[in-house]
């Protein structure tokens, strides 16, 4: 019989694999925020540079720490190719923080009906807004933190521990403070309030605390003191300034984990699923491993304090938060008093899990043509060429009025980086891929780094019929496009701009439309390579 319960247990972590890679199943390649420009340079890193030796390179010295999805992209060099080296990474990211949170829950708290809840907890913000690296290590230190539990008390631990710290840290800096945090709840075990009681477990507490904190700082003192770059180094990265979170955008940012696309469908969906908790609380079938718990709380405690912006990294304040409900939900057990109690509850998990993960394909299925809008537009893009990306900049109401999948919570743009797809499939050049110091091994070389920029969004269409149009200094490279560019890549371009519409400068020919992406080609496409 034991085997039998090995094998359906086994049978329903696979099919809820299966089920989070739905989305991608119907948008291979989805418009994800930051994707597509992970995407171009995780194939560029995979073996894509050969096709493109003249405009970029390699430096893995540039960069120690923000590398985990470069150094998978190496890993599938020879294995994946074109989009699945990006589809595999993504995969990844999707499917690594459920599947860390099942294997430290089970090692703590033993098989539950609470796991049936951990597909729900894949779709976050952070993974919508494209950040795969991030992901992976979320869920590389929760795996992490599970062997931990493993491993008998003794100096042996403590390398491993150290050896952890080193690895995260070059997977991704946030990802080491993850660890850091779920392994300070583990040190203060499942007992907590009981052992605060007692001066010598207190003591012990207190020194396992110090060394953990002298364990995971000692591999970033070591990056400090010897890397060549450290993040933030570059002029125009994003986030090179503190920026500091004001007013309720803090209780915002606390509860980002669980916004997806429309504030009405994320309260009621997660009111529901804290209905099964909630319930299991009054029932007293709800227990708590207090370490993990009291490490959720801090982190969310920190959270609050967190900048937007800071060491060329931006969005900074959702990080935490993800953070804290990942340790809250592997700190849960729950036990239903009766065996039909408990597949109620496994089936409502389950159901709103479904739910869920259908909403953001529904999302991800619709956004999918944008895609395939761009790709067919690329098809009348010569291979090699300079492309400048450029986007209408559309109003309000018009935002409100966008298709589904555009954009998140009906304000943020989800296709800011679509356009670097032009480097996997036509191999052309754009001036934003992410190529900073410190964060990423990607280099740009000259004369295109003239024109090019570590980190950037687009600027607006009418760089090109307003000789005066003010743009910021990551985007001065737009003013130069009569000299350096080949095609402009409009996307948005199905809606209007709310500076009114684009007229095309003399010289300034559409090539395609359709509807979400327009191809312009440029006076310096009409002029021979020698004469550039």
């Amino acid at each position: 019989m034991r085997p039998f319960v090995g094998m359906t247990r086994g049978a329903l972590v696979a099919l809820a694999g299966l089920l989070l890679l739905t989305p991608m199943m119907l948008s291979p390649m989805p418009s994800l925020g930051d994707f597509a420009n992970h995407a171009a340079r995780f194939w560029l890193l995979g073996g894509g540079i050969g096709q493109m030796p003249d405009v970029y390179g390699a430096d893995w010295t540039r960069a120690f720490i923000n590398i985990g999805g470069d150094l998978l992209a190496r890993f599938f060099a020879g294995i994946a190719t074109g989009d699945q080296v990006g589809q595999a990474i993504l995969a990844i990211a999707i499917i690594g923080p459920p599947f860390g949170l099942l294997l430290l829950n089970k090692r703590l708290l033993g098989w539950n009906v609470w796991m049936f809840a951990f597909p729900f907890l894949a779709w976050t913000q952070t993974l919508l807004f494209g950040f795969i690296t991030f992901q992976m290590g979320m869920g590389l230190a929760l795996i992490m933190a599970a062997i931990d539990t493993s491993l008998p008390e003794g100096r042996g631990r403590w390398l491993y521990r150290l050896g952890c710290a080193a690895l995260l840290l070059v997977v991704h800096p946030f990802a080491l403070l993850f660890y850091a945090a779920l392994t300070g709840g583990l040190i203060l075990g499942p007992r907590l309030l009981d052992h605060l009681a007692s001066r010598p477990a207190f003591l012990r507490f207190l020194r396992q605390g110090l060394l953990l904190v002298a364990v995971c700082a000692l591999p970033l003192l070591v990056l400090t003191l010897t890397a060549a770059h450290l993040p933030g180094e570059d002029q125009h990265s994003e986030g090179s300034q503190i920026i500091w979170m004001e007013g309720m955008n803090r209780v915002a940012a606390l509860i980002s984990p669980i916004r997806n696309y429309s504030r009405r469908f994320d309260i009621v969906i997660t009111g529901l699923l804290a209905l099964v908790p909630l319930y299991a609380l009054v029932r007293r079938r709800l227990s708590l491993h207090q370490g993990l718990f009291a490490a959720a709380v801090i982190l969310g405690i920190a959270s609050l304090f967190m900048p937007k912006a800071m060491a060329g990294t931006v969005v900074l304040e959702v990080r935490l938060p993800l953070m804290a409900l990942l340790a809250f939900a592997a700190s849960l057990r729950i036990e239903m008093p009766t065996r039909r109690e408990a597949m109620a509850a496994a089936a409502i998990l389950a159901l709103l899990g479904t739910v869920r993960t259908g909403d953001v394909a529904r999302h991800w299925a619709r956004a999918g043509q944008d895609v395939a809008a761009l790709r067919e537009v690329m098809e009348k893009l010569p291979p090699g060429s300079t492309v400048l990306p450029l986007q209408h900049n559309p109003s309000a109401e018009a935002i409100r009025q966008a298709p589904l999948g555009r954009y998140f919570l009906d304000d943020h743009p989800l296709f800011t980086h679509i356009a670097s797809y032009a480097v996997i499939w036509r191999q052309a050049f754009i001036p934003n891929l992410f190529a900073a110091r410190g964060k990423q091994p990607l280099l740009v070389l000259p004369p295109f780094n003239e024109i090019s920029v570590p980190e950037g969004d687009l600027a607006s269409i009418h760089v090109l019929d307003r000789p005066d149009y003010p743009v910021i200094g990551s985007q001065a490279y737009a003013l130069k496009w009569r000299d350096r560019f080949d095609y402009v890549l409009v996307v948005n371009a199905d809606l209007p701009d709310r500076e009114g519409p684009l007229v095309l400068p003399e010289g300034v020919d559409k090539v395609a439309d359709t509807g979400f992406a327009q191809l312009l080609r440029l006076p310096l496409a009409e002029r021979p390579m020698a004469a550039r």
